[in-house]
């Protein structure tokens, strides 16, 4: 546990004590100086949540239980402000974590790996419901949905991102593979579990392009699915890239290539509940053909909107890049 969130806990756990304190022994002052300890420990919190990349929605969840333990406590001393406050907050909270664990939830782009479609700054709405309601924090699978379709754009944690997940989850087959496809698989799947692992894991964002059951082959930048080649039509090309106009089961979407894995072979056949995603920026994208496949229980929801893009704090948000994500 980082010590730094743990002396914020902590702290405001202070804080909130001083303040019911000072409420109960009506003390203005000393009502006034812990609140504003906890409005500026909650801020560093939040700022430390982010920082930390720790599930918000867990977050969310504990914020909302403590909001709702509050409230009890009020109505226990009979503190008519703890009351109103804590009250409002957890009505607040409440449908915030509703709207966000089974309806849509946000989700900034952090990476090129989706270009061009997708660019870093682009917050997106993630369709909850779309492949069944999950408990909120734990992303149990409540109710079933839709399984994912070829071509579309699906949220959800991959295998190296969680401490706990072995290489044998994320390929399956890797008893049968050849020593040396075996030793790169592991080696590669191993450093990046190593450097980027968190107990609750990292939320990506990919295309869906292999389903249970199917065959896939990539032999440079074509792409064959269960022997089926994938249309292909150049958009644009330069020095420096080219764009790509590909159709996955109707589904159009634009990738770029950049000439690095010009030469590059991957075959894999899809296990039972496991997807393989790739990133349309082909040649720059962290996705199944390092780490493998990732699990149906480990799916988080769809990618349908973007809705606002924000490249960094040092421009101002806009709304021109709005549009259904293909």
């Amino acid at each position: 546990m980082d010590q730094i969130l743990i002396l914020l806990i902590i702290s405001g756990f202070i804080s909130y004590s001083a303040w019911i304190f000072s409420t109960i022994n009506t003390n203005k002052i000393g009502t006034q100086i812990a609140s504003g300890a906890m409005f500026i420990i909650v801020l560093l919190l939040l700022w430390r949540v982010f920082q930390l990349n720790l599930d918000f929605g867990l977050v969310l969840s504990i914020a909302t239980l403590v909001a709702g333990l509050s409230w009890i406590m009020g109505l226990i001393l009979k503190l008519k402000s703890l009351i109103s406050e804590s009250g409002s907050y957890f009505w607040i909270l409440l449908v915030i974590l509703c709207i966000r664990s089974f309806a849509y939830e946000p989700y900034q782009i952090p990476s090129s790996s989706m270009e061009p479609g997708l660019q870093v700054g682009d917050f997106v709405l993630v369709n909850k419901f779309a492949y069944g309601l999950r408990l909120p924090a734990i992303n149990k699978l409540v109710s079933k949905g839709k399984e994912p379709k070829r071509g579309e754009v699906a949220v959800f944690i991959p295998p190296h991102s969680l401490c706990d997940s072995t290489p044998e989850e994320a390929r399956p087959e890797l008893s049968s593979m050849s020593i040396r496809d075996s030793q790169i698989f592991l080696s590669r799947f191993l450093s990046l579990q190593e450097a980027r692992c968190t107990t609750l894991g990292i939320k990506y964002i990919k295309r869906v392009i292999g389903l249970p059951g199917d065959r896939i082959e990539i032999k440079g930048y074509e792409l064959f699915i269960n022997g089926n080649k994938v249309k292909q039509e150049l958009l644009d090309k330069s020095s420096e890239e080219s764009l790509y106009l590909e159709t996955i089961d109707d589904i159009d979407h634009i990738v770029r290539t950049l000439g690095i894995s010009e030469y590059e072979n991957f075959v894999w056949d899809v296990p039972p509940n496991k997807y393989l995603v790739i990133g349309d920026n082909r040649d720059n994208s962290l996705d199944s053909r390092a780490w493998g496949y990732f699990s149906k229980e480990n799916l988080i929801g769809r990618g349908e909107f973007i809705w606002l893009h924000w490249g960094s704090f040092t421009e101002l948000p806009h709304f021109q890049r709005n549009k259904r994500i293909q």
